[in-house]
C-alpha cells in the first residue's frame, strides 16, 4: 500500500505550554546540581537558548510554549528543535554527551535580562529517525510516547508512523501522520524539517538518561553569558560551573 499523507482524525488535546510540574524541585539549588554532577566526567556540553520561554510574573512559572526540547511524561527529548546542532555528531557519538538549555532572557517574555537554567540532561541514547525512537517508546515507555506523540499533542515532539508505513523510509514525511491541527510546527508543513532536515539525512533524535536530567519550572540558576542564536560547545568542568549563579 503507498504511504500518503492526508487529513488525520486528531484529538481535541491542545496545550498553551508544556506540563512541567512533575519535575518541581528536581534540578535543585546550584549547590545540590554541583553536587549530582559531582564525579561525571569532563565531557562536552551544548548550551543553547529555549526561546519558546516565558516567565509568569504572579506564579514565577517558566511557560515552555514550543515542542523541543519536550519535557513531558518524565522524560527529556530533543527531537523538534535544534537540528543543525544536533547533526554535529553521529548518533553513536552523542551518548554521554550534555545539553543545557537556557530561559530567553528577554524583559518582553518575563524575564529580567538574565538567562536561567530551564533543563539540563546527559544524553542516554540517540535515535536515527522518529520511527526508531517511536518504536523503542512503544517497547520501553509507553507513558512518555502517549505524552509526547506529535499526532495528539501540538507541543508533541516524536511523529507516529503510518501503521500502512512501517517498513517504508523513515526519513520522509509521508511516513507519518499529520500532526496536530495546532501543533507548534505544523504552519507551512514546518514539521517537515523534524522528519529529515537539510540534506535530507538523518538528524540524531536526543533522549536524555532519567537520573542525569534537570528541570527548573522556577528560576533558581543564572548563567552568567548572554546568548543569541546557536549553541555554545563547552566542557562540564568546574570552569562552567563558575558560570552559574543563583539571585540573592
Amino acid at each position: 500500500m503507498r504511504c500518503m499523507a492526508g487529513p488525520e482524525a486528531n484529538s481535541p488535546q491542545k496545550h498553551d505550554y508544556q506540563d512541567l510540574s512533575g519535575w518541581r524541585g528536581n534540578g535543585g539549588t546550584l549547590a545540590e546540581l554541583k553536587m549530582k554532577l559531582l564525579g561525571q566526567p569532563a565531557t562536552e556540553v551544548r548550551i543553547y537558548t529555549v526561546k519558546t520561554t516565558r516567565l509568569e510574573k504572579g506564579s514565577m512559572a517558566v511557560r515552555h510554549f514550543g515542542s523541543g526540547p519536550n519535557l513531558e511524561g518524565g522524560l527529556a527529548t530533543l527531537c523538534t528543535c535544534k537540528h543543525s546542532m544536533r547533526q554535529n555528531h553521529e548518533i553513536d557519538k552523542w551518548k554521554g554527551l550534555w545539553i543545557l538549555g537556557l530561559t530567553s532572557r528577554a524583559k518582553a517574555n518575563g524575564f529580567n535580562g538574565k538567562h536561567y537554567l530551564l533543563y539540563m540532561m546527559k544524553i542516554d541514547r540517540a535515535f536515527d529517525s522518529h520511527m526508531e525512537l517511536y518504536k523503542y517508546l512503544a517497547l520501553n515507555n509507553k507513558p512518555a510516547l502517549r505524552i509526547k506523540n506529535a499526532t495528539n499533542n501540538n507541543l508533541g515532539d516524536i511523529f507516529e508512523p503510518r501503521p500502512e508505513c512501517l517498513d517504508k523510509d523513515p526519513l520522509k514525511f509521508d511516513t507519518y501522520k499529520n500532526p496536530h491541527l495546532d501543533h507548534s510546527h505544523g504552519l507551512n508543513d514546518g514539521w517537515h524539517d523534524d522528519i529529515s532536515y537539510g540534506q535530507k539525512k538523518s538528524t540524531p533524535l536526543l533522549v536524555g538518561e532519567k537520573k542525569l536530567t534537570f528541570v527548573w519550572p522556577t528560576p533558581m540558576i543564572s548563567f552568567k553569558g548572554k546568548r543569541g542564536v546557536g549553541n555554545l560547545k563547552r566542557v562540564l568542568e568546574p570552569a562552567l560551573l563558575d558560570e552559574l549563579f543563583e539571585d540573592n
